[in-house]
């Protein structure tokens, strides 16, 4: 009598990654259902300088839902590298599971802790703003909100048919970029309005936008 053989995966879900989007929908909702106008308020604050120019000033209002955009991204951008280098197989991708993911979490957190650490140790030597301070709340404002909209697309990223996942990366890739570009445009933009030198501005792109992600990149290529 023969033996079926096993079918393969059609999808790159694991049964551990339910639960990274149950903590997600979670504080969604718990957010969605405590601060209602919270989520309207970030999107507005995305596209309109005046507005998130007034949330800084009420930022002390909302700490917890700010805690739990921030860590949907971190979870949900750590979940989308996991699938990126199971799908393309690594050769040094030997471990696996939740452990593995667990340490992209605590890399992509990593990145953006550099992040902000570096801003304010410029602000500290140079002992001025220069529209630092707006700078690093759009970075994570800009987080936040990806941490939204990723969900949905890390969903068809674990449970689609692989055959659908280059043009479902291709598609979120385009959607991340398009944001960070955006980001930092109007950062910039913010910079030469402050007059802020050009030199001091490329220097700002290299240590607070290259340097953490390429440090971040090696600590993860390290395991």
């Amino acid at each position: 009598m023969l033996e079926a053989l096993p079918r393969a995966n059609p999808n790159l879900s694991e049964d551990w990654m339910i639960l990274v989007f149950l903590a997600s929908l979670i504080g969604l909702a718990y957010t969605r259902r405590v601060h209602p106008t919270r989520i309207q308020r970030l999107w507005n604050s995305a596209w309109n300088i005046r507005t998130m120019r007034q949330t800084i000033r009420e930022e002390p209002n909302t700490p917890r839902a700010n805690l739990i955009f921030n860590t949907s991204f971190y979870l949900q951008a750590a979940l989308v590298i996991y699938c990126a280098l199971k799908y393309s197989n690594h050769n040094w991708f030997s471990l696996r599971g939740l452990g593995f993911y667990l340490i992209l979490v605590v890399g992509v957190f990593s990145v953006y802790l550099i992040k902000r650490l570096s801003i304010r140790l410029i602000k500290f030597v140079a002992d001025a703003d220069f529209g630092l301070g707006e700078y690093e709340y759009a970075v994570f404002m800009m987080n936040r909100l990806l941490g939204i909209l990723i969900v949905p697309i890390s969903m068809l990223i674990v449970y689609s048919p692989t055959v659908f996942l280059p043009h479902i990366f291709f598609g979120g890739l385009t959607l991340v970029s398009i944001l960070l570009i955006y980001r930092l445009l109007r950062s910039l933009m913010t910079a030469l309005e402050l007059g802020v030198a050009p030199f001091y501005i490329l220097f700002y792109i290299c240590t607070l936008e290259i340097l953490p992600t390429a440090i971040g990149i090696r600590m993860v290529l390290a395991f």
